[in-house]
């Protein structure tokens, strides 16, 4: 196999040419193709940035996204508006498990139009979506009258229970539709549920941790979680987001750790024995977590986590400006050094941008 004597240059964004360049050398390391070849074809690589046009399937998706939440604030408009007062007592008026069946069939029967749907009209997925969220309103309607019922009768264990039901069913239609919007409710209730679940059983401190460390133990299962999701068919499409609240949990909560620790609550004081030590262990976590994440998005070419990273390694750093020297420096020096700082990362970020543009990676 002869090469061109002036090979067409081959445009890839910075992630392809990575997959591409490591299959070649793989093949050239495996004898596959000789050393000259490889440097042939590794030298046809231009790293250019990818192009983004107007997209128009992210603007389709957030727009019906925006539609039901639309719809979910004029439902409640229009329950605490003064102008139907009597059709809501009426409604209120109706035995509780005639309201919960009513609300219950409601969304099953709208879960059954978004799966005829999205047989008749498969090139249309967010207005499917759409028609499921809207019947996942529904559930959540149900739910909210079980709970009623429950009230005042041992209201917390009912609550628990309630809440759960309301996971499940929620993951379980997002599976069955594959919605990664139900699915982000799914984790969100099961977050508020953990929650209130490891309340009740431990208190403030539930097996000696407060709420922030329980959701850093919640988010690493999460993630944990989220790994083999991508290879299973059934449930790749929600890994991404799996993951994404994961990340958002744990990082959360690191914040709120490096703020106040683990025994803050307790009474122990910042300036008590131990307490800066304390925290200066959960602030060293936090930015572990973030150069860790910033790490893995470099190594693996992944946005997510080189985001999450660089935005709470920025958080970190912050925080600990405004703990040390807000209290100390006067505030027009204060504000001085934080406007030079953000400056310098403006031109910092100016500069390489110049730089990309000079080497045509944009």
């Amino acid at each position: 196999m002869t090469p061109s004597s002036n090979p067409q240059p081959l445009s890839l964004t910075a992630t392809q040419a990575d997959t591409v360049q490591k299959a070649v050398r793989y093949w050239s390391r495996s004898n596959l193709i000789s050393s000259t070849l490889a440097k042939d074809l590794l030298g046809t690589i231009q790293v250019v940035e990818e192009k983004h046009d107007f997209d128009w399937d992210k603007f389709a998706k957030y727009t019906f996204r925006l539609a039901i939440i639309c719809f979910a604030i004029a439902v409640l408009t229009l329950i605490f508006d003064d102008v139907v007062p009597k059709l809501i007592k009426r409604i209120i008026a109706l035995p509780a498990s005639i309201r919960i069946t009513i609300t219950s069939a409601l969304g099953i029967a709208i879960h059954i139009v978004g799966y005829q749907h999205s047989l008749t009209t498969p090139q249309q997925p967010y207005l499917t979506e759409a028609i499921h969220s809207l019947g996942a309103l529904f559930f959540g309607l149900s739910a909210l009258q079980l709970f009623k019922v429950y009230e005042g009768k041992n209201a917390d264990v009912a609550g628990h229970r309630v809440g759960l039901a309301l996971a499940l069913v929620y993951g379980a239609t997002a599976v069955l539709v594959k919605s990664t919007f139900i699915w982000t409710c799914a984790v969100i209730v099961f977050g508020v549920w953990f929650g209130c679940w490891t309340a009740y059983r431990g208190g403030t401190y539930y097996l000696g941790m407060n709420y922030p460390l329980r959701f850093v133990f919640l988010s690493i299962a999460l993630i944990a979680v989220s790994m083999p999701m991508r290879a299973e068919p059934r449930v790749a499409v929600l890994w991404s987001a799996t993951r994404v609240w994961g990340l958002i949990y744990m990082f959360h909560a690191l914040w709120i750790l490096s703020l106040y620790g683990n025994d803050k609550l307790r009474g122990d004081e910042f300036g008590g024995y131990g307490g800066p030590r304390r925290l200066a262990f959960w602030s060293l976590a936090f930015l572990a977590a973030a150069a860790v994440a910033v790490w893995h998005g470099l190594r693996y070419g992944d946005a997510t986590t080189k985001g999450f990273g660089l935005a709470f390694l920025g958080i970190n750093i912050y925080t600990k400006f405004f703990e040390f020297c807000w209290s100390a420096w006067y505030k027009s020096v204060f504000f001085a050094v934080m406007a030079l700082s953000l400056a310098l990362m403006g031109r910092y970020a100016e500069s390489v941008n110049a730089v990309l543009q000079g080497q045509g990676k944009y």
